[in-house]
């Protein structure tokens, strides 16, 4: 998997997103064009806590990652991922506090 690849899998919780977590922890940043992190990637992982594919836990990590990763563009959904990584802001995770997060997206 290449760095592009691995930010990829990243942004769009991927099947393979251990192993991009591996990829980019290895692998110093690398000068490439930002990739950008949209509400509809935001909106389709946040589904996938819904549904239950992913934990509280595994949201966290995402957002924290999203936010600090420099060759990710996320500035369209930075006010969401501070409330994933803060969830003291929304009180916690959970099923009502994400399904109004979808709301306003």
């Amino acid at each position: 998997m290449t760095y592009e690849q691995a930010l990829s899998q990243l942004i769009t919780y991927g099947e393979q997103i251990d192993h991009a977590y591996l990829i980019l922890a290895k692998q110093p940043a690398i000068n490439v064009l930002p990739l950008r992190a949209t509400k509809q990637h935001l909106k389709n992982v946040l589904n996938k806590f819904l549904s239950n594919d992913i934990d509280d836990d595994d949201l966290t990590l995402w957002a924290a990652i999203i936010d600090n990763q420099q060759a990710i563009d996320s500035h369209e959904i930075e006010d969401f991922l501070y409330a994933l990584t803060n969830s003291e802001l929304m009180g916690e995770i959970s099923q009502t506090s994400i399904q109004k997060m979808i709301k306003l997206l």
